[in-house]
C-alpha cells in the first residue's frame, strides 16, 4: 500500500513535470518564433452602400488598456527578433558618430550692430546658443543650452531675436507635441521675463516694438488658425486676437518682410493662398491694427509676398504658371490686376524660393529636377546664372537678414560630402566657400553620384539618382536601398543622409526614386502623382525596381526600400474618412475627399495598403515570380498628430492574420516586427538630442543589413 502510493505519488510528479516542460517548451518556442496574435473585433461602415470591414477599429484608443498590452507585446516580440543584431547596432552606431567628428565650425546667426555675433554649436544633446563679440575668439557667452531640456523630453522648436537685440525669444515643445510654450530672456539684463511664458504657441515673431509678440496658435485638428498679439508684462489672458481663419482647409502663419516693413498673415491650403498684411510699426496697445488683403482667395491660385521700396514682390502661379513666376506691384496697388511680371521659367524648371535684395534678385530654382540659381539685376532685368560646384547637391538660402548688400549666401548640401556654405557677390560675379562641414574618415573620390532613368509603364521617363562605389560590379549581386516620397509635391533631393555612409561602404547602392506626385520635374509632375493619378507614384517606383534589377545592380532578394508605396501612411482612407483627425480637411487636396464623391472613395481603397490585404497570398506581386520572402520593418511614434499610431499598428496586426504563412517560420528574409516608440512623435526622436537619432538609425539600419545581405 505504501509502495502503491510512492509509485502514485512519483507518477503524479511525472506526470507534473512532464506537463510544465511541455508548457516551458511552448514558452521557449514562443518566445523565439511566434508574434502575438492581435484580437478581431468586426465593425462594418457603409459609404455609399458599399459594406467596409474593419476587424482592428478598437485599436484606435490609445487609452484602451488592451491597445497598450498589445502595443508592448509588439514591441517585446520586435526586442526577441533583433537581440542578435546588438552588436551590429552598436557598431552602425559609432561608425556615424564617427563621421561626424570633425573640427567644430561655428554657424553665424547674426552679426549685430552693437558688435555682438550669435552662432550656434552642435553637441550630443542637442544645440547651444552662443554670443560673443564680434571677431573675438573669447568671451563666449551661452546663451542657451538645450541638453536640461532634452532630459526633460523637451525640445527647442525655434529661436528669434527681438528686433532691438535685447531679447530671445525660445519655444519649446514636450517631445510629440507640436504646440509648445514660448519663453524668454533677457539678454540686456535690465527686464526679467525669465517667468513670463506663453502657452499653447504654434509659431511666433517679433514685433518691431520688441516688447509686442506675434504668435499663432491651432485648433483640435491641429491647423494653425488665430493670430495674437502679446505685450511682455501682461496676462496672456489679454492677448489681442489679430485674425481667425474660419476656413478649415486653410493654415495660418505669420511673417515679417525682409525689410521689416510689414506683418504677413498669410493663410494657405495646399492649392490657395490669402494674404493680409499691417503695418510692422502699429502700437497694439493703440487697438487692432488694420489688415489689407492683397488678393482674395481663387482655386488654384498661390502667391508669397516680400517687400522693398515700396514694391510687394510676389512669387505666384497666378495666369497659368503652374511653375511660378515674379510680379511685383506698388503698395497702392495690390490687386492681381495691377501685377507686373518680372521673371518666368521655362516649362522644365520650376521656382521654390526668391531672396529679395536693393539691387537683386537671386531665385532657387530646380531644371529637369537639378538645383539652379539665377541673379535677376531689378534695373536693366538683365539674368545671369550663378554657377554651382555640382548640381547633384540640395540648395538652400542661408539668412540673409541686410537687404542693401550684394552678397547672397546659401548652402549645398552633397551627398558625398555634407553641406558647404558660398557666399556670391552678384556685383563682381565671385563665388567664396566661406565654410564647410566635412565628414570623418570617408574618403568621396571612392564613390561616385549620378542621375539615369527607368521607363514607367506609360513610357514616362522617371529619374533616379545613384549613390555607389566606382568599383562596383555590375554583377546583378548588389545590395540595394531604394528611397522615395511622391507625395505633396515635396522632392527628394540628393543631400547629406548620415545613415547612408555604413551601407556605402559596405557595397551598398543607395537609389533615390524621383516619382511623380513629388515635384523635381515642376508641377506637372506634382499633379501626375496626386487625386486621381496617385497610383503613377506607386507604379513608378516598381518601374525604378525593375529597372535596377534589369540594369543589373542587384536583384530582387537584395532590394530594400524606406517610404515606399505605403507613402507614410498605410491606412489613408480611415484617415480620409474621419473629417475630426487633425489635417484630414486639409489633405482633401492631395487625397480627395472619399466621404463626398464614390468614384474618389473607390479609387483610394483600391491602392490603401490596409485595404488591400488579402489572406494568404504573395505580399507584394512584383517579387512573386521570384519566389522570396520579404522582411518589413515598421515604426511609428505613439505622441504622432499627424499620421496616427494605429495606423502602423491595424496594419502589422491585419498581416498577422491574413498573411500568416507568409511570414512562417519567422526568421532572417522572412520577417514582419512593429515598433512603437511611446515617447516619439511625428519627426522623430528628440530634435535636439543626435545620440537619439542615430541610436534609431542603427536600429533600423541593422535590420536592413541582416535581411538584405
Amino acid at each position: 500500500m505504501i509502495m502503491s502510493n510512492i509509485t502514485r505519488l512519483f507518477d503524479s510528479v511525472n506526470v507534473i513535470q512532464k506537463r510544465t516542460f511541455i508548457k516551458n517548451f511552448k514558452k521557449l518556442f514562443q518566445r523565439i518564433d511566434l508574434p502575438p496574435i492581435p484580437k478581431q473585433i468586426p465593425q462594418s461602415s457603409f459609404y455609399f452602400n458599399i459594406e467596409r470591414v474593419d476587424e482592428f477599429q478598437w485599436m484606435q484608443d490609445p487609452n484602451n488598456q488592451d491597445v497598450r498590452e498589445y502595443i508592448a507585446a509588439e514591441n517585446e516580440f520586435t526586442n526577441r527578433m533583433m537581440v542578435n543584431t546588438k552588436l551590429l547596432q552598436r557598431r552602425l552606431f559609432f561608425e556615424m558618430k564617427n563621421k561626424l567628428i570633425t573640427p567644430e565650425v561655428v554657424s553665424p546667426l547674426k552679426v549685430l550692430s552693437n558688435g555682438y555675433e550669435y552662432y550656434t554649436k552642435h553637441s550630443n544633446y542637442g544645440t547651444i546658443y552662443y554670443r560673443r563679440k564680434k571677431k573675438s575668439l573669447s568671451n563666449e557667452e551661452i546663451l542657451l543650452d538645450s541638453k536640461k531640456l532634452t532630459k526633460a523630453n523637451k525640445q527647442i522648436k525655434s529661436v528669434l531675436l527681438s528686433t532691438d537685440e535685447n531679447l530671445l525669444g525660445y519655444l519649446v515643445e514636450q517631445e510629440g507635441d507640436e504646440i509648445g510654450s514660448l519663453h524668454f530672456k533677457d539678454l540686456s539684463r535690465y527686464n526679467n521675463y525669465q517667468n513670463e511664458i506663453l502657452e499653447g504657441v504654434f509659431n511666433f515673431l517679433w514685433g518691431t516694438n520688441a516688447h509686442i509678440i506675434y504668435y499663432t496658435v491651432t485648433d483640435e485638428q491641429l491647423r494653425p488658425y488665430k493670430v495674437y498679439a502679446h505685450q511682455l508684462g501682461t496676462s496672456q489672458r489679454n492677448d489681442m486676437l489679430i485674425y481667425e481663419e474660419k476656413d478649415y482647409t486653410s493654415f495660418v502663419d505669420i511673417t515679417s518682410t525682409k525689410d521689416q516693413s510689414f506683418i504677413m498673415i498669410n493663410s494657405n491650403t495646399f492649392s490657395s493662398s490669402e494674404v493680409r498684411f499691417f503695418d510692422a510699426h502699429h502700437d497694439v496697445s493703440q487697438g487692432t491694427p488694420e489688415l489689407k488683403l492683397i488678393e482674395p482667395r481663387t482655386s488654384g491660385l498661390e502667391y508669397y509676398v516680400d517687400h522693398r521700396d515700396g514694391y510687394f514682390y510676389i512669387l505666384t502661379n497666378a495666369d497659368n504658371c503652374h511653375n511660378f513666376k515674379l510680379v511685383r506691384t506698388r503698395i497702392e496697388n495690390i490687386r492681381k490686376k495691377y501685377w507686373e511680371t518680372i521673371f518666368t521659367v521655362k516649362e522644365t524648371e520650376r521656382i521654390e524660393d526668391v531672396d529679395i535684395f536693393k539691387d537683386y534678385v537671386v531665385i532657387f530654382a530646380k531644371s529637369e529636377g537639378l538645383p539652379v540659381l539665377m541673379c535677376h539685376e531689378l534695373k536693366s532685368s538683365k539674368v545671369h546664372q550663378i554657377t554651382l560646384p555640382t548640381n547633384l547637391c540640395a540648395v538652400s538660402p542661408e539668412i540673409n537678414i541686410d537687404c542693401n548688400t550684394n552678397i547672397v549666401r546659401f548652402t549645398c548640401n552633397l551627398p558625398l560630402a555634407h553641406e558647404t556654405t558660398y557666399e556670391y557677390n552678384m556685383k563682381s560675379r565671385n563665388l567664396y566657400s566661406i565654410r564647410s562641414k566635412s565628414i570623418n574618415d570617408f574618403d568621396s573620390n571612392l564613390y561616385t553620384c549620378y542621375r539615369t532613368r527607368a521607363k514607367a509603364s506609360d513610357n514616362t521617363e522617371i529619374p533616379i539618382t545613384l549613390l555607389h562605389k566606382k568599383s562596383l560590379i555590375m554583377n546583378h549581386n548588389n545590395p540595394v536601398l531604394l528611397r522615395s516620397y511622391g507625395a505633396y509635391g515635396i522632392t527628394t533631393d540628393p543631400d547629406f543622409q548620415l545613415e547612408h555612409f555604413p551601407l556605402l561602404e559596405r557595397g551598398w547602392v543607395i537609389a533615390l526614386a524621383h516619382v511623380r506626385g513629388g515635384s523635381e520635374l515642376g508641377y506637372s509632375w506634382y499633379d501626375q502623382g496626386r487625386l486621381m493619378n496617385k497610383k503613377n507614384s506607386f507604379t513608378d517606383f516598381i518601374s525604378v525596381v525593375e529597372y535596377l534589377i534589369s540594369a543589373g545592380y542587384s536583384n530582387a532578394s537584395k532590394i530594400s526600400a524606406i517610404g515606399a508605396a505605403f507613402n507614410m501612411r498605410p491606412d489613408p482612407l480611415t484617415s480620409m474618412l474621419n473629417p475630426n483627425l487633425p489635417l484630414t480637411k486639409i489633405e482633401y487636396n492631395e487625397w480627395g475627399n472619399p466621404l463626398e464623391n464614390k468614384d474618389i472613395y473607390k479609387y483610394i481603397s483600391s491602392y490603401a495598403p490596409y485595404d488591400n490585404i488579402s489572406y494568404d497570398t504573395t505580399f507584394d506581386d512584383t517579387f512573386k515570380q521570384y519566389n522570396i520572402g520579404t522582411s518589413i520593418l515598421v515604426t511609428a511614434g505613439m505622441q504622432d498628430q499627424r499620421v496616427n499610431y494605429w495606423h502602423s499598428l491595424k496594419w502589422v496586426s491585419k498581416m498577422r492574420i491574413r498573411q500568416a504563412k507568409q511570414f512562417w517560420p519567422y526568421k532572417k528574409n522572412n520577417l514582419l516586427i512593429l515598433k512603437i516608440d511611446t515617447n516619439k512623435g511625428h519627426f522623430g526622436s528628440n530634435v535636439n538630442n543626435q545620440s537619439d537619432r542615430i541610436r534609431d538609425l542603427a536600429f533600423e539600419f541593422a535590420f536592413l543589413i541582416t535581411q538584405v545581405q
